[in-house]
C-alpha cells in the first residue's frame, strides 16, 4: 500500500475517534456512568499474530440491544496498529478465527446456515466460504501445520437420542479430520477416534488438542463421558492420522492431564499434570514427554502451581506460560533443561509504565513465531481494554488499537489495592474503589461486591466492564465499592485457595467481614449503610453472609448455592461437595451446617434473589428453595428468574435488567438508612 493510502486510513481514523470521543467526554463529565452506558465499553478477544509475525487479528465484542445479541467484528491491523482494516463484518454468528500456516486465510466458525460449521475467508479480505458441513455444531478447530487439513471436535452426529431420558445415554465428542485442497475440503470428514470408548475433552477448546510440526500426529485430551465431573480425570493419547491408531501418554500416573503441546522441533510434548487427586482449589504442574521414547521429565514447579502453558519459544528450549499472580496474570519464562523459570513481566506492583500502567487481566496473549514480540490485552481500573505489544526482552508495551479511545481519561474510577489480616492472621487483599464524589474526611455506602468460584479472582480491570456487576455506576452513584480476594481465591499461594476445604463459608466469610471492618476503621465507610451483592460463589457466599449478620442494609445474590444437599443431586459437578470435604452421605453435618438455607431464621436482610431459569450450574431450584424458605419465616425476599439465561450467558436485553436490578435494590435501601 501506497504511503498515501497509509496516512489517509490514519488520518480518517483519527477524524472518526474525535468525533467519537468528543460527545462521549461531554456526556461522562456530567455524571453517566450507568448500567446502561456502561454497555458502550467494548472487549477485545482472539489477538494473534500472523505466521510472518506482519500482522495481527483480533476481535472486538460490543452489545447490539436493539437485536438483543453479542456481535464481534474481526480486524487485521499491522503491529504497529496501522492499516486497519475489517476482515469479519459485525456478527453474533462468528468466532474463533485462525490464521491458515501461509498466512493466505483465516478460518472461523459460523452459525450462518443454523449450525456451527468452518468457514474460510481471504485474509486480504472477500467473502467467507464454507468447509464444513456437519449436522452437529463443532466446538473448536485447528490447522494443521501443513495447511492440508483441518482438526475439530464434535459430538457424534449419528446418535439417535433415545425416546426416554436415560442416565447411560450419551453422546461423546470425537476429533475428527477435514483434508484440504487448498481451501477446498477433499472428501468427507473422518472420525479420528470412532472406535474409542472415551469422549474427547472440549474444556478450553482447541487447547485441549495440538498438531504435531510434521502434520502426522495429533496429541489430545480425552474423558471417560463428557461432563466436568469426567474431565477431572481427562487423560492424553496421541492419534496417528494415517493410520487411525493412538496410544495413551503413560506419566506414571492416572491423575488429570491437559493442555498438551509439541514443541516447535516435534521432540517434546508438554503438558500439566495433577501431582494428585484433582482439586477444585487447582493444583498442576508442567511435565515433558519425550516424543521418541524416554522417561517424562518433571519441570521445577511454578510460583503457585497453576501454570497455564501458553507457547513454546521458538528455539524449543523453553515454554512461555501465564500464571495467576494476586489482582492479575504475569508472564513467566521456563527452560526445559532443568533451571527454574522467571518472570517476562508481571504484576500489581513491579509493572510500571509511564503513561500505561498496563495489567495483565486477559488471558489473550500470543507470542510472535521468532519468540521476540508479545501480544496482549491490557487493562486497568481506569483504562479500558486494548491490545498492546512489547519485546519480550524488554518490556515496553505500544499500544495497537483505539476501540475504546472514547473513554480514555473519563472519569478518575480511583481504586486501591488495600490489605488486611484475618482472624486467624491470614494477610487478605482487596480492591477498593473510591465514590465518583469522595471528600476528605467523609463516610459514604460500601458496597461489598463478591467474586464466583471461589476459585476466581478479582482482577485490576476496567470497572464499567465488570460483568455482572454495575461497579462504575456505584461509585458515580456515591458508594465506596469493596472487591475481595477471599480464601480460596486464585494468585496467592496454594494455602490460601486450599483454606476452604472441608471449611466452606469459614475463613471466606471472616476474610469479607474484616475486610468490612478495615475499610471502616479507615473512616471512610459508613458503618450503617453497608450492601453485599456477588454473583455464582458471590452469590453463595452473600446468602450465608446474610444468614450469619444482619449488618448489612441490603443484599443482592446472584445464581447463588443455598442447599448443597439438593444441590450435590441437580448440578453439573461436584465442586461445592468437595469443598465441604465429601458427599453429604458421608459428611451430612457439614451440609447441615454451611447451607444458607438451614439458617433463614436468622436473616434480617431485605434480599433480592436472581438467576437464570436456563442454569445447569446453579439450578434455579437452588434460588426458589431459598426463597420459600425465606417467605414462610417472614423475611423481606424476592426472586427474579430470567429466560434464556444460563449460569453465565443472559441475553443483551436481560442482563441490562439484572445490573439495573441489584443496583436499584441498593438504592432503594440506602434511601431508607437515610
Amino acid at each position: 500500500m501506497s504511503m498515501r493510502g497509509t496516512v489517509s486510513q490514519k488520518f480518517i481514523l483519527l477524524c472518526v475517534t474525535l468525533c467519537l470521543a468528543l460527545p462521549a467526554r461531554e456526556s461522562f463529565a456530567q455524571g453517566s456512568w450507568s448500567p446502561e452506558t456502561s454497555l458502550n465499553v467494548k472487549r477485545l478477544s482472539d489477538l494473534s499474530f500472523s505466521p510472518d509475525d506482519s500482522k495481527l487479528l483480533y476481535g472486538v465484542n460490543s452489545v447490539d440491544l436493539v437485536k438483543d445479541e453479542y456481535p464481534v467484528e474481526f480486524f487485521v491491523s499491522d503491529t504497529d496498529g496501522g492499516n486497519v482494516r475489517t476482515l469479519l463484518e459485525r456478527s453474533a454468528e462468528k468466532s474463533a478465527p485462525q490464521w491458515s500456516p501461509d498466512g493466505r486465510f483465516v478460518a472461523y466458525l459460523s452459525t450462518e446456515t443454523g449450525i456451527n460449521n468452518i468457514w474460510v475467508v481471504e485474509a486480504a479480505g472477500g467473502d467467507g466460504q464454507q468447509i464444513t458441513r456437519v449436522s452437529r455444531d463443532i466446538s473448536s478447530f485447528k490447522w494443521a501445520p501443513d495447511g492440508n487439513s483441518i482438526a475439530f471436535v464434535m459430538a457424534d452426529p449419528d446418535l439417535v437420542p433415545p425416546d426416554v431420558k436415560d442416565s447411560d445415554v450419551f453422546v461423546k465428542n470425537h476429533l475428527w479430520l477435514q483434508k484440504l485442497k487448498g481451501v477446498k475440503p477433499d472428501g468427507n470428514v473422518i472420525n479420528l477416534t470412532r472406535d474409542a470408548e472415551f469422549s474427547v475433552s472440549e474444556w478450553g477448546g482447541n487447547w485441549s488438542y495440538d498438531w504435531a510440526p510434521d502434520s502426522r500426529r495429533i496429541v489430545f485430551a480425552h474423558q471417560e463421558r463428557p461432563g466436568l465431573d469426567y474431565w477431572t480425570r481427562a487423560q492424553l493419547s496421541i492419534a496417528d492420522v494415517g493410520t487411525g491408531e493412538f496410544s495413551r501418554i503413560d506419566a506414571g500416573n492416572e491423575h488429570w492431564k491437559y493442555f498438551p503441546k509439541f514443541s516447535p522441533d516435534g521432540k517434546w510434548i508438554a503438558f500439566i499434570n495433577a501431582p494428585g487427586p484433582f482439586k477444585w482449589s487447582f493444583l498442576w504442574d508442567i511435565k515433558l514427554l519425550p516424543v521418541d521414547g524416554g522417561d517424562i521429565i518433571n519441570l521445577p514447579n511454578s510460583k503457585n502451581r497453576l501454570p497455564f502453558p501458553w507457547e513454546w519459544a521458538a528455539d524449543s528450549k523453553s515454554l512461555y506460560y501465564i500464571e495467576n499472580d494476586r489482582v492479575s496474570y504475569s508472564f513467566y519464562e521456563m527452560p526445559i533443561d532443568g533451571s527454574s523459570y522467571s518472570k517476562v513481566f508481571g504484576s500489581p506492583r513491579d509493572l510500571d509504565v509511564p503513561g500505561l500502567n498496563t495489567y495483565l487481566t486477559s488471558s489473550f496473549v500470543d507470542v510472535s513465531s521468532d519468540g521476540q514480540t508479545l501480544a496482549f490485552i491490557g487493562q486497568t481500573h481506569a483504562k479500558p481494554p486494548e491490545a498492546y505489544v512489547t519485546d519480550v526482552a524488554q518490556f515496553d508495551p505500544s499500544r495497537v488499537t483505539q476501540v475504546n479511545s472514547e473513554f480514555d481519561g473519563i472519569g478518575a474510577l480511583r481504586t486501591e489495592l488495600i490489605e488486611w489480616t484475618s482472624l486467624d492472621t491470614t494477610p487478605v487483599e482487596g480492591l477498593l474503589s473510591y465514590p465518583e464524589d469522595y471528600r476528605e474526611g467523609e463516610t459514604y455506602p460500601l458496597v461489598v461486591q463478591i467474586h464466583g468460584g471461589p476459585n476466581g479472582v478479582d482482577f485490576n480491570e476496567y470497572l464499567p466492564l465488570m460483568k455482572f456487576f454495575a461497579t462504575a455506576a456505584y461509585l458515580e452513584n456515591g458508594y465506596f465499592v469493596l472487591r475481595i480476594n477471599y480464601r480460596g481465591t486464585l494468585g496467592y499461594g496454594r494455602n490460601f485457595r486450599e483454606d476452604l476445604i472441608g471449611n466452606f463459608g469459614g475463613p471466606d466469610f471472616h476474610d469479607v467481614m474484616t475486610g468490612v471492618n478495615h475499610v471502616i476503621a479507615q473512616g471512610l465507610a459508613d458503618p450503617e449503610k453497608l450492601f453485599v451483592i456477588g454473583q455464582s460463589n458471590g452469590g453463595t457466599l452473600t446468602s450465608w453472609i446474610i444468614t450469619q449478620t444482619d449488618r448489612f442494609r441490603s443484599a443482592c445474590p446472584v445464581a447463588g448455592e443455598t442447599d448443597y444437599i439438593s444441590l450435590e443431586g441437580t448440578n453439573g459437578y461436584f465442586q461445592t461437595s468437595w469443598y465441604l470435604g465429601g458427599s453429604f452421605i458421608d459428611n451430612l453435618q457439614m451440609f447441615l451446617d454451611r447451607s444458607p438455607i438451614f439458617h433463614v431464621k436468622n436473616v434480617q436482610t431485605p434480599v433480592l434473589i436472581q438467576g437464570g431459569l436456563l442454569d445447569d450450574n446453579v439450578p434455579f431450584t437452588q434460588l426458589e428453595e431459598f426463597y420459600r424458605a425465606l417467605k414462610r419465616e417472614g423475611a423481606d425476599a424476592h426472586l427474579v428468574g430470567y429466560p434464556k439465561s444460563t449460569h453465565d450467558y443472559y441475553p443483551p436485553k436481560l442482563y441490562l435488567r439484572l445490573l439495573r436490578s441489584c443496583l436499584d435494590w441498593t438504592e432503594k435501601h440506602r434511601e431508607a438508612a437515610e
